[in-house]
């Protein structure tokens, strides 16, 4: 005699998105479910895989970049050995029309607080409006780091070699997402170079030898992607052959998605001390000694920031200003982006 176990349909609801809702830029996926015996759910944007939740509440965090397109998404909840599929949909909106301009802003955040942060602990004013804060996301979503490495004459006495030691420790702290480049300047600056997992920075770049002037700003123009972008500087702090402004290169390099930090063998310029303030990077003073050290701390640090979204409703172009508060005791934001440049 064969038995037949009997498997009743779940229920699944999308709690996040809603149907018919807009969406842009880093997005919470969540739907709830009475299903029994889950083993995992798969969550499909435009029928590509997104990710998966194995435990409840069956959520993860997705990026859409700056589309302005409908998307289709799927949730599909498999319970009791694989053998069950029960699914959900949504269908969002295009966002804005021919007449409307969508900044989405990311503003990464340091925060001192008790207990986690959200939303609703929170205000941020864009040129004294009060924004509507869509997301802030605890854990850093996947991040394009760009090391920008000072090669000059003044690099050397063991600079340069420590610098590239110290970006061997920054690789192992970085997230499994993440994507990771190198570029080296003096008076000229050379190509993008991709660092696979694995790769022995130090090893690899041995041969590059400490020669030439300082071309900080032209070197730093040509890494800006459109891509979320945590821009690492290892330099002396000296500019003296850049053709770009600092104008011009601050301009830039404040947009949306991109923060600036600087590891700085010596005083850190006045366009270091922009560049960071503008998008709430951070610089550190090190030495041949210290450089690995703080390169960690720094790694984790970014690591450990919140980010940050809303969509502007600015119509401005030029400088946007940026202010955040708590709205709750104990919450204080340490650092965050001061603004960025709408074109």
């Amino acid at each position: 005699m064969i038995l037949w176990a009997l498997i009743l349909a779940a229920t699944v609801q999308f709690l996040a998105p809603r149907e018919g809702a807009q969406v842009i830029g880093p997005t919470t996926l969540e739907v709830a479910t009475n299903a029994a015996e889950v083993d995992r759910v798969e969550f499909l944007v435009d029928g590509t895989l997104a990710g998966i939740a194995r435990t409840a509440p069956y959520r993860l965090n997705y990026d859409f970049g700056a589309s302005l397109a409908p998307h289709h998404i799927v949730a599909h909840v498999r319970s009791h050995h694989f053998q069950q599929d029960d699914v959900a949909e949504v269908r969002t909106l295009a966002v804005g029309g021919e007449t409307i301009t969508v900044n989405m802003v990311e503003v990464p955040m340091r925060v001192r607080a008790n207990g986690t942060v959200s939303a609703k602990d929170l205000r941020v004013f864009e040129d004294g409006q009060q924004q509507t804060i869509r997301d802030v996301l605890w854990e850093r979503p996947p991040s394009r780091f760009v090391f920008l490495v000072d090669r000059s004459q003044s690099m050397n006495e063991g600079k340069l070699a420590a610098s590239l030691k110290a970006i061997d420790g920054a690789l192992e702290l970085l997230k499994p997402t993440d994507t990771a480049q190198i570029i080296f300047f003096n008076h000229n600056y050379g190509m993008l170079e991709d660092l696979p997992r694995g790769v022995n920075v130090s090893a690899k770049y041995a041969d590059v030898v400490p020669s030439g002037g300082t071309a900080l700003r032209d070197a730093l123009v040509s890494t800006v992607h459109e891509a979320r972008t945590n821009t690492i500087v290892i330099t002396d702090g000296g500019d003296r052959n850049s053709e770009v402004s600092d104008e011009a290169a601050l301009r830039k390099i404040s947009g949306t998605n991109s923060a600036f930090f600087a590891l700085v063998f010596d005083q850190a310029s006045s366009f270091l001390e922009k560049a960071s303030s503008n998008t709430g990077g951070d610089i550190r003073t090190v030495n041949a000694d210290s450089v690995r050290g703080e390169m960690r701390e720094l790694i984790a640090d970014i690591n450990s920031r919140y980010l940050l979204t809303y969509q502007s409703t600015g119509k401005k172009k030029g400088w946007r200003t940026i202010k955040i508060s708590g709205t709750r005791f104990g919450v204080s934001v340490m650092k965050a982006r001061k603004g960025y440049f709408a074109e």
